[in-house]
């Protein structure tokens, strides 16, 4: 029922833009008459105030008196040929409003969400209280640091609270203005590299490689920059390369280390994708 009216609507507005040109209605056009009435009466208004002479003014009246008598005439032709449409005209003009009514109902149909119609919006979920709260401890931390930006410790944390969030590129330039303030530590390169990577969508980077890198060269044992550089070499063909360097960081770690796991389920992914490529 609901898809009737609508089209019946539509119809009915497309008709009522096509009835005027079907009538042939004619609008009002200012023909310029009152242009020439005016200037006839300040010509008669300084005849009588002696500013032009009989002969001048019965000579300008008579020039007045032709233009107007031209601008009639020319006006009387364009109002035929341009207030009485042809009916071929009239007729494509009213079938191709009709055709577009139909065809916007169709694509609507085909492409649209019809069956949204007449449903409530779905309300927001509520953000959690303490959700809440964490932005909102964000939010006064980066105004904080905007003010006074030599504070390393600080955007650290704010890197990490966006990296968490998933505000990869937030995270970044965050670890940059910490770098900034202190360029010698392995921790901040390879935090920035790790938003880098996951910026770009599990993609090794340049600039993540770049951030690795320098985390290595500060410390070689950084256990998160290599595991992100043998990823690199993974994802540049160097597979086998990879795994022994993902064997030796589970080979050197201490007992019950937090990274055993990640490391692990790699080796376990590259392994399944290995078998997964074998004829």
């Amino acid at each position: 029922m609901i898809w009737f009216l609508i089209a019946l609507l539509a119809s009915i507005v497309a008709l009522g833009l096509a009835l005027p040109v079907m009538r042939g209605v004619k609008g009002q056009v200012s023909d310029g008459r009152e242009v020439f009435a005016g200037q006839l009466a300040e010509l008669e208004r300084d005849r009588e105030l002696g500013f032009i002479d009989a002969e001048a003014s019965r000579q300008a009246e008579l020039d007045i008196r032709r233009r107007m008598s031209l601008a009639n005439a020319r006006m009387d032709e364009d109002s035929v040929e341009a207030h009485a449409p042809s009916q071929v005209l009239r007729q494509a003009l009213v079938a191709g409003s009709g055709i577009t009514v139909i065809a916007a109902f169709a694509i609507y149909m085909a492409i649209g969400s019809p069956q949204l119609v007449g449903r409530q919006p779905a309300e927001m979920p509520a953000i959690p209280e303490e959700a809440r709260a964490v932005m909102a401890e964000l939010d006064n931390l980066r105004t904080d640091l905007a003010t006074n930006p030599d504070n390393p410790q600080g955007w650290a944390v704010l890197g990490q609270a966006y990296l968490r969030l998933g505000r990869f590129g937030e995270a970044a330039i965050a670890f940059e203005n910490a770098i900034n303030w202190e360029p010698g530590s392995a921790f901040l390169f390879s935090s920035l590299g790790q938003a880098r990577l996951f910026e770009s969508g599990g993609t090794m980077s340049p600039a993540a490689r770049e951030a690795f890198a320098r985390a290595l060269d500060i410390d070689a044992n950084d256990i998160r920059a290599r595991f992100f550089m043998a990823e690199a070499r993974y994802q540049d063909g160097e597979r086998e390369a990879a795994m022994q360097e993902w064997q030796a960081i589970i080979d050197g770690a201490a007992d019950g280390a937090a990274y055993l796991g990640m490391v692990e389920a790699r080796i376990a992914a590259a392994e399944a994708e290995a078998g997964s490529a074998e004829p």
